[in-house]
């Protein structure tokens, strides 16, 4: 069950990202899509005594810190920008733009960015922050013309400034207008033959589904910098998009070997050479990173991935012989080496090492998992219990979500709700509260509960992907509302179009509704995002319902190698009676 932000398994790492997500109704959208700013004025920001109403600038900033404190995020974004449409101070201009942004007033967040552009024409970030907050307003001849104005401040940079203008670009929602904008400035900047440009339009037609056009594009681009390690690992992703292993191994090798310390790139390589029957070959890849901390546990976790439980055993064992610097780093890296390799109890204990550093809130949390894992439930609740207690909101908040997770892992999801119904005493409305209890009802099969939850988060934050996306899911995969699912899951989809739960949801739809090649196209474009075997179970059964029975096979083949006890990926080899 696909939900945005929590799939599959809820795992801990998926509550915290969706605590990041959610605690400021959406601020920031992940992936870039949408322009980041700072968080909106909060409660615990000072009010201070307001000023001479004459000084009008300084009132309405005033009186902008005032609503956000009281949680009035469009008010305080309206606030600002009259401040900073009378002010002629840029930084007024740039906290307006941040605050509008917040609030997702996109209409008032343009008007900002203008101000700011307009009073610091060179501030790269103000062309940048323009540029995204049009896109996703949907003024495109606007944005192209700010994309004009910041290749002009970065014409002195590698490759004319092109590599640092393609990341801006996903904010661009209607894919066809983005694709025509960047053609018609590659023209406007005579920018044909800059392999980045070419680079940056490759992306864009790939988001369209259309991967041998944009892999064509990429070939040029690296055959014009075949050094270019970022456009060779493009070519490459591209590559594996078509299902051609061989030219897929080739770009990564080149990208590699031309930075070979890159960590990133270097564990893409090595886990695609593991793929595809390299293992030797992925080691001494992952051999040539330096000895970190960090290094040391993506080997482990890879030995395991690959078979070789001595090596990764060996690999941590060195853990506790090792003389790097930073010795909480080396607890921290030490302690998931440990739960790579199921040794719970030697990860508990190097938990315990981490209490009174930065990492003391995951160590707590992770111990509760593994405690429970091992079958102290009871233990793992007291630990989040005594923290709750000494705890602040924040604090509060985790231990919470995180309780009633390890509840739910062990086949009391009645009493992870009765948890965080008495959370709800304390936090009323709560929207990561309601969330939690609308994915939870859902494994209940208690739909009509699940849909009232999170069409309350829906009201009280109606950008909220992660919930758009989970309730359009569950209306596809649990009701036959398929038309309502479709147009939740779109709206998620135009906030967030690079999340791939939300692509993954996308196929699903289309899938219900009798659209198998869109259904294949939205998938592929998942699974080359995120290498989930839910996503991997959903295209399966895309291919096998189409009599491609091969193919799907090696699909849920690669979805076991990623997550053996994945739930949905082995509830749909079993309703099709498949063996691996």
């Amino acid at each position: 069950m696909n939900h945005g932000a929590c799939k599959s398994r809820a795992t801990l790492l998926l509550l915290v990202l969706y605590l990041a997500a959610c605690a400021s109704s959406g601020a920031d959208q992940a992936g870039g899509t949408e322009p980041s700013g700072a968080a909106p004025p909060t409660s615990t920001d000072p009010v201070t005594v307001p000023p001479d109403p004459s000084d009008e600038v300084a009132y309405k900033v005033w009186s902008a810190e005032v609503f956000g404190s009281e949680g009035e995020v469009e008010k305080a974004a309206a606030e600002y920008l009259a401040a900073a449409l009378l002010s002629d101070d840029p930084e007024i201009a740039r906290r307006a733009t941040e605050v509008a942004i917040s609030a997702h007033s996109w209409q008032a967040a343009a008007m900002a960015a203008d101000r700011w552009v307009v009073l610091a024409p060179d501030d790269l970030d103000a062309r940048e922050t323009a540029t995204r907050t049009l896109l996703v307003g949907g003024d495109y001849v606007r944005a192209e013309i700010q994309l004009v104005e910041t290749l002009r401040l970065l014409e002195d940079e590698p490759w004319g400034g092109w590599p640092r203008v393609s990341g801006l670009l996903t904010a661009g929602r209607d894919l066809n207008r983005t694709e025509q904008m960047v053609a018609h400035l590659i023209e406007e900047t005579d920018a044909g033959e800059n392999p980045y440009a070419r680079y940056t339009l490759s992306q864009v037609i790939a988001r369209s589904g259309r991967f041998d056009e944009a892999y064509a594009m990429a070939r040029e681009a690296v055959a014009a910098a075949p050094r270019e390690a970022q456009l060779q690992s493009w070519a490459g992703r591209l590559a594996l998009s078509r299902r051609d292993e061989t030219a897929a191994v080739s770009h990564y090798r080149a990208a590699w070997q031309s930075n070979p310390s890159d960590r990133a790139l270097a564990l893409l390589y090595a886990e695609l050479l593991r793929q595809t029957g390299a293992p030797a070959e992925a080691n001494e890849v992952l051999r040539a990173l330096p000895d970190t901390p960090e290094n040391r546990f993506a080997r482990v976790a890879f030995a395991i991935e690959s078979g070789d439980r001595q090596l990764a055993m060996d690999l941590y064992e060195g853990f506790a012989e090792a003389t790097y610097g930073d010795a909480t780093n080396t607890a921290f890296q030490a302690a998931r080496s440990a739960e790579v390799l199921d040794l719970k109890q030697q990860a508990i204990d190097w938990y315990v090492r981490l209490e009174g550093s930065e990492h003391e809130m995951v160590a707590l949390l992770r111990r509760a998992f593994l405690l429970a894992e091992i079958g102290r439930l009871d233990e793992a609740r007291q630990e989040l219990l005594f923290a709750r207690n000494e705890g602040g909101a924040a604090v509060q908040m985790e231990t919470t979500l995180v309780e009633a997770q390890i509840l739910v892992e062990a086949n009391q999801a009645n009493t992870a709700l009765e948890v965080l119904d008495s959370a709800m005493t304390q936090f009323p409305g709560d929207t990561r509260l309601l969330y939690s209890r609308a994915l939870i009802a859902v494994q209940l099969d208690r739909i009509d509960e699940a849909e009232a939850n999170l069409r309350t988060v829906l009201e009280a934050e109606p950008g909220n992907a992660a919930a758009l996306n989970a309730l359009g899911y569950t209306l596809a995969d649990r009701t036959n509302r398929l038309q309502e699912a479709e147009q939740l899951i779109r709206a998620a989809f135009e906030i967030e179009p690079e999340d791939p739960a939300i692509i993954d949801s996308m196929g699903w739809i289309a899938f219900r509704l009798g659209r198998f090649d869109e259904a294949e196209r939205f998938l592929r474009q998942a699974l080359l995002r995120d290498r989930n075997a839910e996503i991997a179970a959903h295209l399966g059964e895309v291919l096998w319902i189409q009599g491609r029975e091969a193919e799907a096979r090696q699909v849920w083949s690669e979805g076991r190698r990623m997550n053996p006890d994945d739930r949905v990926l082995l509830e749909t080899l079993d309703r099709f009676g498949v063996e691996l």
